[in-house]
């Protein structure tokens, strides 16, 4: 009779003990979700093995009606508020939403690796140092938004993938998946700019990488694109040094002072200004690779105007060098001029990129925006190429 007692006392006891946790994993929750400025708001908080269950789960971003989460299930919790919550998984319910004629779905919404850091990080990676919130991935398999009973929108295979590399680097891969966009039920004006243009329907893709390495602030991105189909690829990279924890740090506490303050803005402004003299830039390069879009806009330009594509692309090349006179640099002004005539001559690729042999301080750059643009080309190493060839 006494082990019965006992046995019962202790099951009790671990179950109650449990349910504590959850009472405290939704409220660390909660926390973390408002050190991002959202407000998260549940009915209840419960146990069920090692999930714990928030009912009636809400997110209110500032200014913004709240999302119904509805009831959601946190897969394999560990830990506690003191050292760290881990969270193997959190499936979200599918989003099924009609507002006046307009029909939404969400499907396949999913975090893995999910963790609220502890507020004494020091002693994690760096990475883990900028944020009480961090994931190993997330992602939604589709979404759609129908208009009127027709889709007008689809997008599938979104994710986003963090790694916490052996050094300490940071690395992050983003998909924003494929979309299809459909603009036969927009209002009359975009429906005959766009039938106009040939694009009554669009199709493509974004997706990017970067990385951060903390001990020396370099921060890359390599690359961005944009892919739609029969248009044209847009890629951006880009390498920037001076991002280190110290500056991040200085950073959050500076807009977080602009928040709680707004009358202080201006001094606030200033201090922003103060943190960019430690920024540099490396490198950067913006590249547009055409399929189409080039010979599509000049022909709807140049019908606007009643005149051809090639007089058109003729009255571009001329208008430029005006329009670049004023920064006073005519070597400068020929190289630009002389891409863009190539590749209005032939659409294939036209790049804008800096490579200097060292980084240069972003305030010696605005500086030299303000006082000497002239001399911007040089101090970045400023190229323009059309079609994959420098111009001489």
């Amino acid at each position: 009779m006494s082990l019965t007692t006992t046995a019962i006392a202790l099951l009790f006891g671990s179950t109650a003990a449990f349910a504590a946790d959850a009472s405290a994993f939704g409220e660390r929750l909660k926390a973390v979700a408002a050190e991002q400025n959202m407000t998260l708001a549940y009915d209840s908080a419960t146990s069920e093995g090692d999930d714990v269950v928030l009912t009636g789960l809400t997110a209110t971003s500032q200014g913004e009606e709240p999302a119904k989460l509805g009831d959601v299930t946190f897969e394999g919790v560990t830990g506690s508020t003191a050292e760290g919550w881990k969270v193997a998984r959190v499936p979200i319910d599918d989003v099924d939403v009609t507002e006046d004629e307009t029909h939404t779905t969400v499907t396949g919404i999913s975090i893995e690796g999910l963790e609220l850091l502890p507020a004494d990080r020091s002693s994690l990676p760096p990475a883990k140092q900028m944020s009480a919130l961090y994931f190993d991935k997330a992602g939604v398999e589709t979404l759609s938004v129908e208009a009127k009973g027709t889709k007008v929108f689809d997008l599938s295979g979104m994710s986003i993938e963090n790694t916490i590399n052996d050094d300490d680097t940071f690395s992050s891969a983003f998909d924003f998946g494929s979309f299809n966009a459909d603009f036969s039920t927009a209002d009359p004006e975009t429906v005959k700019t766009m039938g106009d243009l040939g694009y009554t329907k669009m199709s493509g893709g974004i997706e990017g990488s970067g990385s951060w390495d903390p001990k020396t602030g370099t921060l890359t991105l390599d690359p961005f694109e944009i892919d739609v189909e029969n248009a044209g690829n847009l890629s951006f990279t880009y390498e920037m040094s001076g991002y280190t924890p110290a500056f991040i740090q200085s950073m959050q506490q500076i807009s977080q002072q602009m928040a709680q303050n707004p009358d202080s803005n201006q001094n606030g402004g200033m201090a922003m200004m103060g943190l960019m003299s430690q920024l540099s830039i490396g490198s950067a390069d913006i590249t547009f690779t055409d399929d189409s879009l080039t010979g599509k806009l000049l022909d709807y330009y140049a019908k606007q105007q009643g005149t051809t594509p090639d007089q058109l692309a003729q009255q571009l090349q001329a208008m430029l060098p005006v329009m670049l006179a004023q920064l006073n640099n005519p070597e400068f002004q020929k190289k630009v001029s002389d891409a863009v005539a190539t590749f209005l001559k032939d659409p294939q690729s036209l790049s804008i990129s800096i490579d200097p042999e060292s980084p240069v301080p972003a305030m010696q750059i605005m500086g030299a925006a303000m006082g000497a643009p002239q001399t911007l080309p040089q101090v970045l190493s400023l190229e323009v190429t059309a079609n994959d060839a420098t111009t001489e």
